[in-house]
Parts: structure tokens; sequence; C-alpha cells
């Protein structure tokens, strides 16, 4: 399988029809955090990994975290 990468961002208070692509994303959190973000990142990849069809797969970091807060931007893997 190729390798891919793409990143895109919805800007805060910027309407949008699409995510814009980015150039790099900066994440400024503290190390739990950083855990919490990690450990949905290898979930979403072992969930992805086990798929028999991963079209429109994706997953909200929102949803799968306990420690989320509404003031928290959302991270949305999405499966290529």
């Amino acid at each position: 399988m190729s390798k891919h990468l793409s990143l895109h961002c919805y800007l805060q208070d910027a309407a949008a029809e699409r995510p814009l692509p980015c150039s790099d994303v900066t994440i400024h959190a503290d190390p739990a955090t950083l855990r919490a973000i990690a450990h949905f990142l290898l979930a979403s990849a072992d969930t992805f990994d086990q798929a028999q069809d991963r079209a429109g797969m994706h997953a909200h970091l929102q949803d799968e975290w306990d420690g989320w807060q509404d003031d928290f931007p959302d991270l949305v893997v999405v499966a290529a």
C-alpha cells in the first residue's frame, strides 16, 4: 500500500464549504492531551486496518475521548 498524508482545516470563525489544505499543523497541548491524541490515532489506524471497505471511514476525536472539552478543536481522521 502506498503512503498517503494530506492535512486540511477549517479556519476558526471563518465560513467555508470545504476544509482548506494546510501546509503544516501545530498542536499546542499538555502531555496528557498529546497521549490521548496518540491513542486516538493508533486506535483509528487499527480500525481502518481491519476494515474490509474503508471508503468513507472516519473518526472524530471529540466522539472518542472522554476528556473532550467543548472549546477544543475537533480532530478528524479519514481512511485513505
